[in-house]
């Protein structure tokens, strides 16, 4: 992908995620491939809270309007989480797995409850898609935040930074991008932690 000015955010976000969508191999629908480009605009905006997402799963809401807003969010910020900040879980009392159970489980109950028993409407097959495949776009996360962190790098030509992601992950992308850049690096330096 070549770093070019896009006219918006759901523009910029269109091509990456049509480009890591391709590179994981996932066949995914329209529908869920501007789901994606929707989310990631979202958090371009939003914060990630500190609440405990399996606890908003957990808890009861009487109000069925906010238990679709507590669902819609809990997988949303598993699907965020496990494919943008998967090294730093590494380092948590929580792995990559467990946002992925979270997400799954969201997303599947949301499909349901927006069906109401009977098959779902189209953003219900939407959240069924997401559901069913949910490790595979943690996948396609993933490659957008590879995409996105190499055209920030990229842009700023800050090569020390590319070279601190590789020392703190090891990443084989990184290395390539260091290596086509002409910078060597030592497989035997040690890890940042």
């Amino acid at each position: 992908m070549d770093v070019t000015l896009a006219a918006s955010v759901d523009e910029y976000f269109h091509e990456v995620v049509t480009d890591a969508l391709e590179a994981v191999d996932l066949d995914a629908s329209e529908p869920a491939g501007w789901y994606l480009v929707g989310l990631l605009g979202d958090f371009t905006k939003t914060r990630l809270t500190d609440e405990p997402l399996g606890m908003k799963l957990a808890t009861p809401v009487a109000d069925s309007g906010q238990r679709v807003k507590n669902l819609k969010q809990v997988g949303d910020t598993s699907l965020y989480v496990a494919g943008f900040f998967a090294e730093s879980l590494n380092r948590s009392l929580v792995d990559v797995e467990y946002y992925v159970g979270l997400g799954q489980s969201a997303y599947a109950q949301l499909a349901r409850s927006l069906g109401g028993g009977t098959r779902p409407g189209p953003l219900g097959d939407v959240y069924e898609e997401l559901a069913e495949k949910f490790p595979r776009f943690v996948d396609v996360l993933t490659e957008v935040r590879k995409r996105t962190t190499l055209a920030e790098l990229n842009a700023t030509t800050d090569i020390g930074k590319l070279y601190e992601v590789w020392l703190r992950t090891r990443e084989d992308w990184v290395e390539q991008k260091l290596k086509a850049a002409g910078v060597l690096v030592d497989p035997g330096t040690k890890v940042i932690q």
